[in-house]
């Protein structure tokens, strides 16, 4: 396996273990100002999911013994792109991004240029890409035709919980 496929994989890791710690500080802050978490199981689920996915990438991408080709590197492209939306969403919400869903009592609709391509970017510009993107760079063909689809049912019902919270506390959402 070449190093810059392994100096990836350590990027990926580090950046996603970065943003859980960005995470967890924002959690603390918002419970502590009386925040509720809404579908706490799909949250576990999906945190099992992400981790498994990239488990199995790495995993598959190692029993390849994948080569450095143009299709690593168009994955790491598309990787890198997702995480740059996911800096963009964090950077919108601020004290409001968690990997948990949250309602805080001082919650504001954000109405930025991220949300009015898409009304769910973390979701569709960040980690549906990322994990496309992750496995194209260790061609881990199995793990993406087989976990993307799982994966992709949690994140329904992630978004789907998502909007039952917000239709709930602001009605023109």
């Amino acid at each position: 396996m070449p190093e810059i496929i392994y100096a990836f994989v350590s990027v990926a890791v580090i950046a996603r273990l970065v943003t859980v710690a960005v995470s967890k500080r924002n959690e603390a802050r918002l419970r502590a100002a009386g925040a509720v978490e809404h579908d706490s199981q799909t949250t576990k689920i999906l945190t099992i999911a992400h981790i498994l996915f990239y488990i199995a990438c790495i995993g598959e991408g190692f029993y390849r013994a994948a080569p450095a080709s143009m299709v690593t590197y168009i994955g790491m492209a598309i990787w890198a792109a997702s995480i740059l939306v996911l800096i963009g969403v964090i950077a919108t919400l601020r004290e409001l991004w968690t990997v948990k869903l949250f309602i805080s009592p001082h919650h504001e609709v954000r109405t930025s240029i991220l949300y009015k391509i898409c009304k769910h970017p973390n979701y569709f510009l960040n980690i549906l890409p990322e994990l496309v993107g992750f496995a194209i760079a260790l061609q881990a063909w199995g793990t993406l035709i087989i976990g993307l689809p799982i994966y992709g049912f949690i994140l329904w019902r992630r978004i789907r919980a998502e909007e039952i919270a917000m239709k709930a506390t602001f009605p023109t959402y």
